[in-house]
């Protein structure tokens, strides 16, 4: 665990990234803070990249050692947060709070439901320079907020066939959208476990008070 810590950690530092704190075998990490930085959702996301690719490499390592492999999501989202040393007069913590953390708290528990490794929030991907190939997934009520966010993933191949399976899904049209994802999950490696999970969601059928968006009830 220390070696797969240190591995990541090690991707957030040489990225420009504060580590806020370890949350079990999870990583908390924060950009533009204490040191203004421009280009932080830009970073932010190389880092994410950089964490999966080092995660590859890790898994590689123990497979030889007989350690069964490590998994991980990364959550992204850019917004106003309120940063300084907070807790008590007896401990605290150079951190951050608010609403954006929370939502990117949100984002990566869903990395698990949509069976993507990255989630990207809307605010990220418009805060973005670097023309990532940024491919949009779904639009959730994450758990606790009623506006939908629309999120993002990298990496889709067949990238015409995932818009048309999109505005099928948005409109309602879900055995049509099931048909798409089928093909989709088998001629898309990539994202294969991503539309398995949304087969699964639409073989339930359209909900009566559906609004085009789905209503998370988990974190």
């Amino acid at each position: 665990m220390n070696r797969y810590m240190t591995a990541m950690t090690k991707a957030i530092l040489e990225h420009n990234g504060t580590l806020d704190k370890y949350i079990g075998d999870a990583q908390m990490a924060f950009w533009n803070a204490p040191i203004e930085n421009e280009g932080h959702a830009d970073d932010a996301i190389e880092t994410a990249l950089a964490m999966l690719e080092e995660l590859y490499k890790f898994n590689q390592e123990v497979a030889q050692e007989g350690t069964p492999a490590f998994g991980m999501g990364v959550g992204i989202n850019t917004g106003l947060v309120v940063v300084g040393n907070m807790g008590s007069t007896q401990r605290f913590d150079y951190t951050c709070l608010g609403d954006s953390v929370n939502l990117a708290s949100r984002l990566e528990g869903q990395s698990k439901s949509y069976g993507v490794q990255l989630v990207v929030g809307e605010s990220t991907v418009k805060a973005s320079t670097r023309g990532y190939n940024f491919v949009e997934i779904d639009r959730i009520a994450v758990k606790g907020k009623v506006k939908p966010e629309t999120i993002y993933t990298i990496g889709v191949t067949d990238y015409a066939m995932h818009k048309k399976f999109l505005k099928e899904y948005y409109a309602g049209n879900w055995k049509e959208a099931i048909k798409l994802a089928k093909h989709l999950a088998l001629n898309d490696s990539s994202t294969t476990e991503y539309y398995k999970l949304m087969i699964e969601r639409l073989k339930q059928g359209c909900p009566k008070d559906w609004k085009g968006h789905y209503v998370a009830t988990s974190k």
